[in-house]
């Protein structure tokens, strides 16, 4: 027979990190791994990956709500002020079921831009989208235009259009940041 910890482990997923703290009730904001449209129905309960192990907490009803695309607030009965909810930050969170369960998903999936031919209006230069960088406040796709590799912040500004079926992104890249 296997362990709860097993167990959880095998019907949980990994929705996403804890990046800061929300106001001052302790809420959480929590940056998911892949971007959705919308929450359809949050669940009573999170894990949240302590010392190795996933430990469950009770969500304050009527506490969620998503900011973005890319992350939800939630409070925690158990986590009732910013500096007890400080303590979470960096930590990962997980989801009973699966993400459909939870979450609509969002039609600008980052990581699906791999592989995407993109195209610079300001230069004119052409390329690809070749990965994902996922650092926190500041997800980055790798991309390689003209022969060169470079990093590039995934800002709305940036994107002008993208089109999934074509899968080509079209941006307005600024002068210079492919120099850095």
């Amino acid at each position: 027979m296997s362990s709860i910890t097993e167990k959880i482990e095998s019907e949980t997923f990994d929705a996403g990190k804890i990046v800061k703290v929300h106001g001052v009730n302790g809420r959480l904001v929590i940056r998911l791994l892949k971007p959705a449209a919308d929450v359809l129905d949050f669940p009573e309960w999170i894990f949240i990956r302590i010392d190795g192990g996933l430990v469950p907490f009770q969500v304050t009803e009527e506490s969620v709500f998503q900011k973005d695309a890319s992350h939800v607030v939630v409070g925690l009965d158990q986590v009732t002020g910013p500096e007890k909810a400080a303590g979470f930050v960096g930590l990962s969170c997980h989801l009973e079921g699966a993400w459909t369960d939870w979450f609509v998903a969002g039609s600008d999936d980052i990581e699906s831009l791999t592989g995407f031919l993109l195209y610079d209006e300001i230069s004119g230069k052409t390329g690809s989208v070749t990965g994902f960088e996922d650092i926190p406040g500041n997800p980055l796709l790798k991309i390689e235009i003209e022969g060169k590799t470079a990093l590039l912040p995934l800002h709305p500004e940036f994107v002008i259009s993208t089109d999934p079926k074509k899968r080509q992104l079209i941006l307005r890249i600024p002068d210079g940041l492919l120099d850095l």
